[in-house]
């Protein structure tokens, strides 16, 4: 090696770790699970207005949604059971619902479920969640020209194996 060439060398060495080093880190924080990003919150955030007036919508309604979760089974997840009633109680037979199912510890992997109504009046769901722990449950209820949205938070336990 000639004299003085040892320098761009080490120079070009060490802007190739960088770079390599760098890929490695992007790598590492977009597999993480436990990273989240509320979806489309910019969008979310410019109709803070419809927010309001959903919240609203959802008071004069009155319905009242109660969530009861199943414990966990390693095999077919859990069963999410839903009494939906109206404001004299009276079970809401002809609606959809939807939910979606957030993990607190793993927000960046949903579940996206539609429940089926069962003969007792409940609507019901298999969700095929395999972690116990806080999950948030985002509901959406539609019954003709009416629509209704909740929020749960739920603690999912294991079963025995």
């Amino acid at each position: 090696m000639r004299r003085g060439t040892g320098w761009p060398v080490a120079v070009g060495v060490i802007l190739g770790t960088t770079v390599a080093a760098n890929v490695w880190i992007i790598r590492i924080a977009n597999a993480d699970p436990s990273f989240a990003i509320e979806a489309n919150y910019y969008q979310k955030a410019l109709r803070w207005d419809d927010e309001l007036a959903q919240r609203e919508r959802n008071r004069t309604l009155a319905w009242q949604l109660t969530p009861t979760l199943s414990t966990i089974s390693p095999d077919s997840g859990a069963e999410l059971r839903v009494a939906l009633r109206d404001p004299s109680g009276n079970p809401l037979v002809d609606a959809a619902v939807t939910v979606q199912a957030l993990h607190n510890a793993r927000a960046g992997e949903p579940l996206d479920v539609e429940l089926r109504r069962v003969p007792a009046g409940d609507y019901v769901a298999r969700l095929p969640m395999h972690r116990p722990g806080l999950w948030e449950l985002r509901f959406d209820v539609r019954r003709g020209a009416d629509h209704f949205t909740a929020r749960h938070r739920l603690e999912a336990w294991a079963g025995t194996p």
